[in-house]
């Protein structure tokens, strides 16, 4: 099972603090060396952009990841909608962040 836990980075309601704590208490182990960039490029963008930043943990049969959404509010896909599309792009073919 994949799972992803994101939130937007401009988000006041529900900080992505508060939701990074949250998954770092689980005590799972993070990979690739904790927080990274995932990148992506849009066909109306310049180029390879930023499209915020991520932890992989390792969990028993699984993939468990948390993500910020560059530029997102409290409603992603509303108010960051190309990184949003990208995030759950990758979420359903399996990609990687």
């Amino acid at each position: 099972m994949r799972v992803i836990i994101y939130n937007g980075d401009w988000d006041a309601c529900v900080p992505w603090t508060d939701n990074h704590a949250w998954t770092k208490g689980m005590g799972y182990v993070e990979q690739n060396g904790g927080w990274h960039p995932w990148l992506f490029n849009h066909l109306d963008s310049f180029g390879e952009q930023v499209g915020g930043y991520a932890i992989n943990y390792h969990v028993p049969k699984g993939n468990f990841t948390f993500l910020t959404v560059r530029g997102g509010r409290h409603e992603v896909p509303e108010t960051a909608p190309k990184r949003a599309y990208e995030m759950f792009s990758r979420l359903i073919e399996g990609g990687s962040f």
